[in-house]
């Protein structure tokens, strides 16, 4: 976390201590933030010092009016230098608290941050708050900070939170259908042309839509469908490969939705021969970032081929036999029969 974002967090923190809300919740949350790094000690304490120095100053200003002759006594050069800089510090803190409590308590209109990855290149950002986030190539996502919430709209393709908590503030994300609130630090969102799903890694989530609202716990994936249906909660494994490192778990996955990831990582659009191929089930391990592997370890599996229609749109297509069961692979091809 940047020395600013350690800043603009003390300050907020100071700036809510003293409005006469602060509550215990609040109050535990700060002790922890504080336990937790010695720069977040550091940062709250310069915040401190400065609204002090500022106090001193102020107290000290009538005391010098009393004096006029002392304006014009030689001063020693490093009391003067001293106080310049004590004066430039305090002016830095006490403007940026100020301005963070105009933000506050006279109405923020919030900053936006607009992120997009390119095709096959997935990127990490960290977010104004210190938010951590991860976002899967050929993926969009909108971020809004305001004073009382901070809002993500993931337009397309897969995202990855690490959320700093703050109470005062909640995390919410909007995909498709639905939104998703942060009641824990760290999950990951993915929105597919018919659907969204969800996944916690710590923490939970709680996943709203139109027809209802359910919560998930770390461990669990749920999601909803482009009408609003929630899916059931099932079991999720925190373990499975990353896709940031080119692996990916599917577990009686839709074709569909499978191709649709790999068309994020690679510059080249699926077409089916028979829509009702996009229904076909498919598990196992497989890379995406080998287009060519995958490609051959899926044709092995399903009984299905790829055919190039042009240098950039590949059909998939069937062959007999047709398959009769779900087929598991581990970039191996496995008997059907």
């Amino acid at each position: 976390m940047t020395h600013e974002i350690l800043i603009r967090q003390a300050i907020r923190s100071w700036v809510r201590r003293q409005t006469g809300t602060w509550n215990e919740a609040e109050e535990v949350d700060l002790q922890a933030w504080l336990a937790a790094s010695a720069e977040h000690r550091e940062a709250y304490e310069k915040v401190t010092r400065g609204w002090e120095l500022a106090g001193e100053l102020q107290a000290f200003q009538p005391r010098l009016n009393e004096v006029p002759s002392l304006a014009h006594e030689r001063r020693p050069p490093r009391i003067i230098r001293n106080l310049a800089v004590a004066a430039g510090i305090v002016a830095l803190l006490v403007t940026g608290t100020l301005l963070f409590w105009n933000r506050v308590h006279l109405g923020w209109n919030g900053s936006d941050t607009h992120l997009v990855t390119l095709n096959g290149q997935p990127k990490s950002f960290v977010l104004e708050d210190g938010t951590q986030v991860q976002l899967d190539g050929d993926s969009e996502l909108l971020a809004r900070f305001e004073s009382n919430r901070r809002r993500m709209t993931l337009v397309r393709g897969e995202v990855r939170f690490n959320v700093v908590h703050d109470p005062a503030r909640p995390f919410e994300v909007s995909a498709g259908s639905g939104r998703v609130q942060d009641l824990g630090t760290h999950f990951d969102i993915e929105a597919l042309s018919n659907s969204t799903r969800v996944d916690v890694l710590e923490g939970q989530v709680a996943v709203s839509t139109d027809h209802g609202r359910t919560l998930l716990i770390a461990g669990q994936s749920g999601g909803y469908d482009k009408a609003g249906n929630l899916d059931p909660v099932s079991p999720f494994d925190p373990t499975t490969a990353p896709w940031l490192e080119g692996l990916r778990t599917f577990d009686r996955e839709r074709l569909g939705d499978v191709l649709e990831r790999l068309a994020r990582h690679h510059a080249v659009t699926f077409v089916f021969e028979d829509p009702r191929m996009q229904e076909l089930r498919l598990s196992g391990k497989f890379r995406t970032d080998d287009l060519g592997l995958f490609l051959r370890t899926l044709a092995a599996a399903l009984h299905v081929e790829s055919r190039y229609l042009a240098q950039n749109r590949i059909e998939i297509a069937s062959r007999l036999p047709r398959p009769t069961r779900d087929i598991r692979s581990n970039d191996k091809v496995s008997d059907s029969h």
